[in-house]
């Protein structure tokens, strides 16, 4: 493996805590867990990667006390962006939790016991391996997109054979750097009217294709696909939206995806892990918040603010907190897609923030970058110092580039200090972002068969009325959005064990509130009532000794049954 990636890179397939996992490793320790824990989880492929590689996804529950697919359901992604590794970290962390959790952990063996999470421990294999592997990165896919060759100007290349790809500083009087004056690691602005210093131009680590002697362009992204905008929710082409594929689910990754989700409509709630700035993302990519259904933004908030409260991120809109342009909307997401096509709330949270954990105060999570101070660069590199062994951030080293002669590469390690923890500092963000899954799981409806009562008529003619409640956070239709979009049905009972008299045996009640209700707006108690029950009443013929079931079914709320016996 090449050297400075290793580090951080696990050696086998034993679960750690501080390490990144290749797809070998990554696949032996799934099936590991499988054959160890079988009652828990099982393993299965959702289809195969550009390059063939078989995309797991683990369905973690206690198959003791239901299928899987009867109950109701969170689902986890990792990895639609290939690089950002701490995702599928938090995804593992998350199983090994649950896993040695159950018989221990009173809230982990309550949560297995009732519902059920599917998780994706990566959707960009091909890419993880690349990353992981190789100095090499790319956003999504090894697909070569919209070009199909290398494009002229600077491609980045690991020059120095050392493993990573860092940056090239060359002596410039028209450069626009200069070093940092306490640490001549980090390279800083030059001021706008500044001159009589010693400045540079930096690059990324490189060769120029088809240079000329002159202006050196960044070439065009070779590995341009971004398939987090591949998804069918206000889709554009590439000339409007950089990286969206030939048309929506174009790659077999996207597709596989929304095959899974369309085959899962159990599931309630959603969270897809990315990497960057340190805060929990919800809809909607081209609304405000004044703009969206007010009763499920009320929903999304208090299921924010738990993961407020496990991570200390913050959990904002896209669409008012973290739009590159508010007045273009990010098209083709998958969290939006999510929400609006199964009614699910879904969130993208944005893993680890190399500025946060130096102390920063970030307000603009976009454009920090662009606005932070001297001071700043030397908290982070401070962070690096004493916590990435070595790594994160280099002295400067000569080199002789065949291009550009004398220059340098050194500085900042993209990989492991901005859009990835050194492994020293992993587990400090997987802990809590997976908590709030968790947590997660916990908010869904939950469909329970409260009581059954026989009333004899007369004869062999009995009535039989059963009491269904949701005991759950969420309703039976999650949100007001799905139940418009999604169109989720509402419960339905059926009795058996007796002949129908009257009527049919299967019974469509109304939908079954849960306490999110009372954040609707302006339904504050007492005025909320209490809508989490339902009733069916049936007429049946029967005699003593009969045993009547009565099984409720909600495609959110799980398989609710109770068998009561004719006296």
């Amino acid at each position: 493996m090449a050297t400075g990636i290793s580090r951080w890179v696990a050696d086998s397939a034993e679960y750690r805590p501080d390490r990144y996992y290749t797809y070998a490793h990554l696949t032996e320790m799934l099936n590991n867990w499988q054959s160890q824990y079988p009652q828990l989880i099982s393993i299965e492929s959702i289809g195969k990667t550009y390059q063939g590689r078989d995309i797991w996804a683990a369905i973690v529950t206690n198959t003791a006390t239901g299928h899987h697919a009867d109950k109701p359901a969170t689902f986890l992604d990792s990895n639609i962006h290939a690089g950002e590794v701490t995702g599928q970290a938090t995804v593992l962390w998350l199983l090994n939790h649950l896993l040695n959790g159950y018989g221990n952990d009173e809230t982990v063996t309550s949560l297995l016991n009732r519902v059920t999470l599917y998780a994706v421990p990566g959707i960009m294999l091909d890419g993880i391996e690349l990353y992981l592997t190789t100095a090499e990165r790319t956003r999504s896919s090894v697909r070569y997109y919209p070009e199909t060759d290398l494009q002229d100007g600077l491609q980045r290349e690991d020059m120095d054979g050392d493993g990573r790809i860092l940056q090239m500083r060359v002596r410039d009087s028209a450069g626009a750097w200069k070093k940092h004056p306490e640490d001549s690691r980090i390279m800083i602005p030059r001021g706008p009217d500044e001159r009589g210093g010693e400045y540079y131009s930096v690059f990324e680590e490189g060769q120029i294709q088809n240079w000329d002697g002159g202006k050196i362009a960044v070439a065009k992204e070779k590995f341009g696909l971004d398939l987090n905008r591949n998804f069918p929710r206000i889709w554009g082409p590439e000339w409007e939206q950089n990286g969206a594929g030939e048309y929506p689910f174009s790659d077999p990754e996207t597709k596989a995806l929304a095959e899974f989700l369309f085959a899962h409509p159990n599931i309630g709630t959603a969270q897809h892990l990315h990497t960057w700035s340190a805060v929990i993302l919800r809809p909607s990519v081209n609304q405000t918040d004044a703009d969206m259904n007010q009763a499920d933004l009320a929903i999304y908030k208090a299921i924010g603010k738990m993961g407020e409260d496990e991570t200390g991120y913050p959990c904002v809109s896209i669409h008012d907190g973290f739009a590159y342009d508010k007045k273009k909307a990010i098209t083709g997401t998958v969290l939006d897609w999510v929400y609006e096509t199964f009614g699910a709330y879904a969130f993208s949270t944005e893993l680890w923030s190399l500025p946060r954990q130096a102390g920063a105060k970030i307000t603009d999570f976009i454009n920090w970058s662009k606005e932070h101070s001297p001071d700043e660069e030397l908290a982070m590199a401070k962070v690096l110092d004493e916590h990435a062994e070595g790594e994160g951030i280099f002295a400067w080293k000569p080199f002789t580039h065949p291009q550009l002669g004398e220059i340098e590469i050194g500085g900042w390690d993209y990989k492991f200090a901005f859009q990835n923890p050194p492994g020293s500092l992993l587990e400090e963000v997987t802990a809590g972002n997976a908590l709030f899954v968790q947590r997660m799981m916990g908010v869904l409806p939950q469909l329970e068969i409260e009581s059954v009562k026989i009333e004899h008529l007369g004869g062999d003619v009995y009535t039989v009325g059963a009491v269904v409640k949701n005991d759950g956070f969420l309703a039976t239709y999650v949100s007001q959005v799905g139940k418009k979009t999604a169109k989720i049905k509402p419960p339905k009972l059926v009795l058996t064990g007796a002949e129908i008299a009257i009527g049919k045996d299967e019974v469509e009640i109304d939908h079954l509130e849960g306490r999110a209700a009372l954040y609707h707006p302006l339904d504050t108690p007492p005025r909320s009532g209490n809508l989490a029950r339902g009733y069916a009443e049936w007429v049946v013929k029967a005699k003593a000794g009969d045993q009547i079931t009565i099984t409720g079914r909600s495609s959110k709320a799980g398989i609710a049954s109770a068998t009561v016996t004719v006296e």
